[in-house]
């Protein structure tokens, strides 16, 4: 009879556990009926459970699985504790605010006497976590400007456009002086040219000085009234002619040319709207509609024309072309042509 005991529980013990079931493993002491008792089942359903048919034999060190509505079942959570030199059972528990007994089921524990440096117990889910702390965000460094600088080193938080704020330089004009792909990851600690030290003038004049010319050699003259922008033929002026006198002419001296004024740009004066960043401060009147320097998303160049009257909007592409002309489409291209438009603004 005690063979066929002993086989009953050998082959309950090696059948797999069922998922999701609750086991315990017994420690000296245990009995069928006191661990039915103690979690709340009866001894019956607790042998059914096991495979086992002698209440009286149970085995130290053997796990047994707990029917369904048992009590008092502990179960693991996310937390893990790696066991440091001169960590107890005891200590650990009282850390996690949880009993040693719940910290040796889960963990299948031979003895509360013993644990290992560097192994990792389970903790149960009604274990307290200590919360972790929060990474305090970096302060951005701010900007001193000197006005006589010709370069600037990035400091942390710092962006494109605030350095560019504070030393009164075009965006465009950093991002062409140093050959920046994205200008919305500029690198700490990366040295920024604030201008052509060769070539001064350059700063002043990139993305914020508009065509000065309407010859057909630059940019077209916008019209509202054309599918796209049409261009003018400078007509050549008609000389005129002299009258043949009998007196000896004169000998013929060069004329003066004149030369047409360059326009004086503004400091830039930055305003957003959806992808587009506008030079509100350098509007220039350009056949009959208002041309600004802009910024598209990805930092590039390009200009924006509105023609009040027609209540149309045209860009420059890629090439430095114009495009056709549209109305409005969408609501950052309604509110910048209303903000044109309306001389309160």
């Amino acid at each position: 009879m005690r063979s066929i005991v002993a086989a009953a529980l050998t082959l309950s013990a090696l059948m797999p556990l069922q998922a999701g079931a609750a086991s315990i493993t017994v420690k000296p002491g245990d009995t069928i009926s006191g661990l039915a008792e103690r979690y709340g089942v009866s001894v019956g359903s607790l042998m059914r459970a096991n495979g086992i048919r002698n209440s009286n034999h149970v085995e130290v060190g053997q796990t047994l699985r707990l029917p369904s509505g048992a009590r008092g079942v502990v179960s693991a959570g996310q937390g893990r504790h790696t066991v440091k030199g001169g960590d107890t059972l005891g200590g650990i528990a009282a850390r996690y605010r949880v009993s040693e007994r719940d910290l040796i089921a889960i963990n299948s524990l031979q003895s509360a006497d013993h644990v290992e440096v560097g192994q990792t117990l389970k903790l149960p889910t009604s274990a307290v976590l200590p919360k972790p702390k929060p990474v305090a965000k970096a302060k951005p460094t701010p900007i001193q400007a000197n006005p006589n600088a010709t370069s600037h080193t990035v400091a942390r938080g710092q962006t494109l456009t605030q350095i560019a704020r504070a030393y009164e330089v075009p965006v465009a004009s950093l991002i062409d002086l140093n050959t920046i792909n994205d200008p919305n990851k500029v690198t700490i600690g990366t040295k920024l040219m604030l201008r052509d030290t060769r070539r001064p003038e350059i700063t002043e004049s990139v993305s914020t000085a508009v065509p000065t010319s309407t010859t057909p050699a630059t940019k077209p003259v916008l019209t509202a009234t054309a599918s796209a922008p049409s261009k003018t033929v400078q007509a050549k002026p008609i000389q005129p002619k002299t009258a043949t006198t009998k007196t000896t002419p004169k000998k013929a001296t060069p004329s003066k040319t004149t030369t047409t004024p360059s326009v004086e740009a503004k400091p830039a004066s930055w305003r957003t709207y959806g992808p587009l960043q506008v030079d509100w401060s350098n509007w220039q009147s350009m056949g009959g509609s208002m041309v600004a320097p802009t910024l598209n998303s990805a930092g590039k160049p390009l200009y924006v024309a509105v023609n009040c009257s027609a209540r149309k909007i045209n860009v420059t592409s890629s090439d430095g072309g114009w495009k056709s002309w549209i109305a409005p489409q969408t609501n950052f291209e309604k509110d910048l042509v209303k903000d044109r438009c309306n001389k309160t603004v």
